[in-house]
Order: C-alpha cells, then sequence, then structure tokens
C-alpha cells in the first residue's frame, strides 16, 4: 500500500508491479503513470486471455480420456 507521500498513480503502479518502479517512471505527470498502469492491466488481461486459449487448444491434443487427469496435473 502506498504511503502518505506517494500520489495514488505511483501507488497503482507499484501494485502493478510488485516492486518499486525507476525513479524516472515516477517522475513521469499522474495522468502519464495513470495511462501506464492502464496499459498493464490490459496487457495482463489480454495474455492471461491468451494463455487460457493456448492451454486448451494444448489440451485439445491429448486424448480425450486422459485430458481430465492432464488438466489436473498442469493446472495443480
Amino acid at each position: 500500500m502506498p504511503d502518505a507521500t506517494t500520489s495514488e498513480p505511483a501507488g497503482r503502479l507499484r501494485a502493478l508491479l510488485a516492486d518499486e518502479p525507476p525513479a524516472t517512471v515516477l517522475a513521469l505527470p499522474d495522468p502519464s503513470l495513470t495511462a501506464l498502469a492502464d496499459l498493464l492491466e490490459e496487457s495482463r488481461r489480454r495474455q492471461e486471455a491468451d494463455m487460457g486459449r493456448a492451454f486448451n487448444a494444448a489440451l485439445k491434443h491429448v486424448p480425450f480420456p486422459v485430458r481430465g487427469i492432464v488438466k489436473k496435473v498442469l493446472l495443480g
């Protein structure tokens, strides 16, 4: 959670990165930090959706009788 000395967009960016962004990034104006955080969130959503589609496509190559077992093992 950001402390009182950080702005809302900077705190959101820290949370998304799970790390401290470089000082040069934090020096950007709040609208730019907000746009960057929005881009990161959208990128992660698309990546998650793409990974889900790829996983399901790969499972189609596994014989049906063992598909459930393979899925359980891979998703653990």
